[in-house]
């Protein structure tokens, strides 16, 4: 025996598969958005050793200079 499906419950299955697919749009912007900050974390601790690195020569060569002088 076959059971028709009434349109409010038509109504109930497109907001779910509408609901649906948004939730999944959202976790993938989601993810997008977690790999994007952790690109740009490793960015950032790069260039933060890399300033760490110049100001050490920087205070080297000042000093060099200074013993030179």
């Amino acid at each position: 025996m076959t059971r028709t499906i009434s349109d409010s419950e038509r109504l109930v299955i497109a907001k779910l598969n509408r609901t649906e697919t948004e939730l999944k749009q959202a976790k993938e912007t989601i993810e997008q958005f977690t790999r994007q900050l952790k690109a740009q974390t490793q960015y950032i601790t790069e260039l933060k050793d890399a300033n760490k690195m110049l100001a050490a020569q920087v205070k080297y060569l000042v000093s060099k200079q200074n013993s030179h002088a």
